[in-house]
């Protein structure tokens, strides 16, 4: 017969910590959750870092994994941590961003700052340029453009909806579509055409995330985003991109130098 009896505490035992950070009727795994995000908070790990194993966390906070992976799961969803499939779970870095009066290209700054950048291409096509295009861009109305919607990433989190277009003549081979736009910096296709980017024009304003902009970087609908509209121009002074951009608000910091009139 099986013995369903506990298991007898020895007197070298040790205790394991207690579950802190909420009422004792708070779900258990909430409980757990704000102990890993009150180390975290704490500087016990720190941005960037790698969590201890899911068997090493149930056993130092004597729970099980099922309890613990409800705790990192909502963590994950509160933006604190972010999971790496076979890697484990890391803690997040706080917002990112350009150095201030600095041109970069999403995938240097990723480089700088030590994450991977990635994207999920959305849409991807060649069409002609509407009449504010056109304008914006300097060339004939109708002319080729490459329309080019893409989500970015860092370390594999959803940082940024990035809504370039290219006119085909500054860089023709983009038509050919054999670049893995997944990974490739459009920036560097760019200057392999000889259009490097070298100056933008960008206005910067909050808007409130609309339905789909909320799905795609896992934020909730109205939460804050920041709307770069901006045009890239090479070193002719020839515009090379008309993009939008909106980045996820808790996610990006933009900073810049301000000179007082004289």
């Amino acid at each position: 017969m099986a013995n369903n009896r506990p298991p007898t505490r020895t007197a070298n035992s040790v205790a394991a910590p207690a579950i802190s950070g909420g009422e004792p009727s708070d779900p258990l795994h909430q409980r757990v959750r704000d102990t890993i995000a009150e180390g975290i908070a704490a500087g016990k790990y720190h941005a960037g870092a790698k969590l201890p194993s899911e068997r090493k966390l149930s056993e130092e906070l004597n729970v099980s994994r099922l309890t613990l992976r409800r705790a990192l799961k909502s963590l994950v969803d509160d933006g604190i941590i972010r999971a790496h499939a076979g890697r484990g779970w890391f803690v997040s870095a706080g917002p990112i961003g350009e150095p201030a009066n600095v041109l970069m290209s999403f995938s240097d700054l990723a480089k700088e700052r030590g994450f991977h950048a990635g994207s999920r291409v959305l849409h991807q096509t060649v069409r002609p340029a509407s009449l504010d295009e056109a304008e914006a861009l300097a060339i004939a109305p109708g002319s080729d453009l490459l329309d080019l919607r893409r989500t970015r990433l860092l370390d594999d989190m959803a940082i940024a909806i990035d809504h370039s277009r290219v006119p085909v003549t500054v860089a023709p081979s983009v038509v050919d579509f054999d670049f893995d736009l997944d990974n490739a910096s459009l920036y560097a296709i760019l200057r392999e055409a000889g259009a490097e980017p070298v100056h933008c024009t960008a206005t910067v304003e909050a808007v409130p995330a609309d339905a789909e902009q909320a799905d795609l970087l896992y934020v909730e609908v109205g939460a804050p985003l920041l709307h770069f509209s901006q045009i890239t121009v090479d070193r002719t002074g020839r515009p090379v991109d008309l993009n939008d951009v909106h980045y996820r608000g808790d996610r990006y910091r933009f900073r810049t130098h301000l000179l007082a009139r004289t």
